[in-house]
């Protein structure tokens, strides 16, 4: 998975599904069984993130040896 793919899933998503969207909820007056709409939001935001996490968890190469990753681990970086 490219690194701008990841941080568009891994930061993008979940940020986006957040920040701009639960002011914008939280000012309607819907309600699903008396719980606010923007609540109902944020707990579904939850798992979204957790599985944007998890596919750039998964998407990530760590299949490659270790050669071919272009990072140096001693000096706690990358290059």
């Amino acid at each position: 998975m490219p690194p701008l793919a990841r941080y568009i899933i891994g930061i993008a998503v979940p940020f986006l599904s957040v920040i701009p969207t639960v002011p914008l909820l939280g000012r309607l007056d819907v309600t699903v069984l008396g719980v606010p709409l923007a609540l109902i939001w944020l707990f579904c935001c939850i798992p979204l993130t957790s599985l944007c996490l998890a596919t750039v968890w998964f998407g990530h190469d760590r299949r490659l040896p270790d050669e071919h990753i272009d990072a140096d681990y001693d000096r706690g970086g990358t290059p």
